[in-house]
């Protein structure tokens, strides 16, 4: 459980700064980088119409770096091609949803599904790549052990334990 609120806290203290700077103008330099890469798949997919890449939900590459950057147990190697495939991912779903919007010529917020696929992903993206922090958090937060990646030995445990709590 200590392990949990010491990840918690320093993804707090490191989410406030740079949400700070997304919030100072990250946001507009992100969207005037992206968007010459947005044009020219848009006129490849015939995508016409006025859209935005400074949308809110594109804050999401915040937490996903946040994450992925203070999540413990993860190699050099699979924390960097991590962070390079998950940004790719949600710069492409960033240019995906806009010209969906486009499509629909839709200026204000994105339709529901849309907006909770976006901020959804970066978690999901960092569930891949984190995925046996996040195990083994959720097993200590439960106060079980984590369970082994033998099936047969995973069994007799929940057995063990079951034949525990009958006695009580």
């Amino acid at each position: 459980m200590k392990r949990f609120l010491l990840f918690a806290a320093s993804f707090v203290a490191l989410t406030v700064p740079l949400t700070w700077l997304w919030m100072s103008g990250g946001d507009k330099l992100y969207a005037q980088t992206i968007t010459p890469l947005a044009r020219e798949i848009y006129e490849l997919f015939g995508i016409t119409g006025r859209g935005t890449l400074r949308r809110t939900r594109f804050i999401n590459l915040i937490p996903f770096t946040t994450l992925t950057l203070l999540t413990p147990g993860i190699s050099l190697r699979r924390r960097l091609v991590g962070l390079v495939t998950g940004w790719a991912v949600l710069v492409v779903s960033h240019i995906a949803l806009n010209g969906y919007a486009m499509t629909r010529q839709s200026r204000g917020p994105l339709p529901p599904v849309a907006a909770l696929g976006s901020d959804a992903m970066p978690f999901l993206i960092w569930y891949v790549i984190a995925r046996d922090f996040v195990r083994e958090t959720l097993h200590s937060v439960r106060g079980r052990p984590a369970a082994s990646g033998d099936p047969e030995e995973s069994a007799t445990q929940e057995r063990d334990a079951l034949e525990v709590g009958a006695g009580d």
